[in-house]
């Protein structure tokens, strides 16, 4: 069965592939409509129907029977220990990002308000100092 399933998925994987490149072939969004139209939009009708099938009662009815068949039906997801015990941020993500955007939007305000006390306008910047000892 799994051979079948390989070979299926190989041809669906090809024919999307051939379908959403057509446009870099042709260049013109004219002529990408008409070839898609001679192949009834299949990739994107084909799409449309797996999104629908896969939001419809059918996912948790496989989820089931997938779990049935693989015996993990007991397991859950658990936190990562890492990501509870560390302070450092987890997949190059700030642990409070709004905190780090509020702190950014402070010094752009502190910043412009800096300008505006020395009367440069936004267009300008601050003089370079002198370097005498250069």
């Amino acid at each position: 069965m799994k051979v079948y399933y390989d070979i299926f998925s190989y041809l669906v994987t090809q024919l999307a592939f051939s379908f959403t490149t057509a446009p870099f072939v042709l260049l013109t969004l004219p002529a990408s409509f008409l070839v898609w139209a001679r192949v009834y939009f299949y990739a994107a009708i084909g799409t449309a129907l797996s999104t629908a099938f896969f939001a419809s009662p059918a996912k948790a009815f496989l989820a089931k029977k997938l779990n049935a068949r693989s015996g993990t039906g007991g397991l859950k997801r658990k936190q990562s220990q890492e990501s509870l015990a560390s302070t450092e941020p987890v997949l190059g993500l700030p642990a409070e990002p709004q905190k780090d955007l509020e702190e950014i939007v402070s010094e752009v305000r502190a910043e412009m308000e800096a300008r505006q006390w020395k009367g440069l306008k936004r267009a300008e910047t601050a003089p370079m100092p002198a370097n005498k000892g250069i």
